[in-house]
């Protein structure tokens, strides 16, 4: 028998954790999260089209170019956080730490866009919208964060 030596050519891994069961529903609690992070911008990108979907005619050409490249980051976001959720779903029973580290960049991004969300609503409306994005992202954060840390 041979013995395996590490390399550092392998992926990274995460420690072996006495506690597999609770890395596997940390990774299974991340990657759910992600799918309702991913679902519930796709039914605030719906909303949006139906109430100002008619007024994207009014728009001048450079208005409409700047609509069409928002749009379509949105979407590419959204997919990237769909695809995260049923990779972080798929590999818990791994023990690699990219699908965690995945999740861990997109709800910084989705935390970051939750906060610009919430003051760009308090500065223009003065109300304060539905922090319920907001919270979800700090909680799939603080998962990733808790789950790549090992604890």
């Amino acid at each position: 028998m041979s013995t395996e030596y590490p390399h550092p050519g392998y992926p990274a891994v995460a420690a072996e954790a006495g506690d597999a069961k609770r890395t596997r529903n940390g990774r299974t609690g991340i990657g759910i999260g992600l799918l309702v992070a991913g679902a519930l911008d796709v039914v605030g990108m719906v909303w949006l089209y139906s109430q100002y979907g008619s007024l994207i005619d009014a728009l001048s050409e450079s208005e409409r170019g700047e609509v069409v490249v928002g749009d379509a980051l949105n979407v590419l976001f959204i997919l990237a956080l769909l695809g995260s959720g049923i990779w972080n779903i798929a590999a818990r029973r791994s023990r690699s730490l990219a699908p965690p580290i995945a999740a861990l960049a997109l709800s910084g991004v989705g935390l970051a866009f939750a906060v610009m969300n919430v003051l760009e609503a308090l500065n223009t409306t003065g109300t304060t919208p539905g922090l319920f994005v907001l919270f979800l992202n700090l909680g799939i954060l603080v998962q990733a964060v808790g789950l790549i840390r090992g604890r």
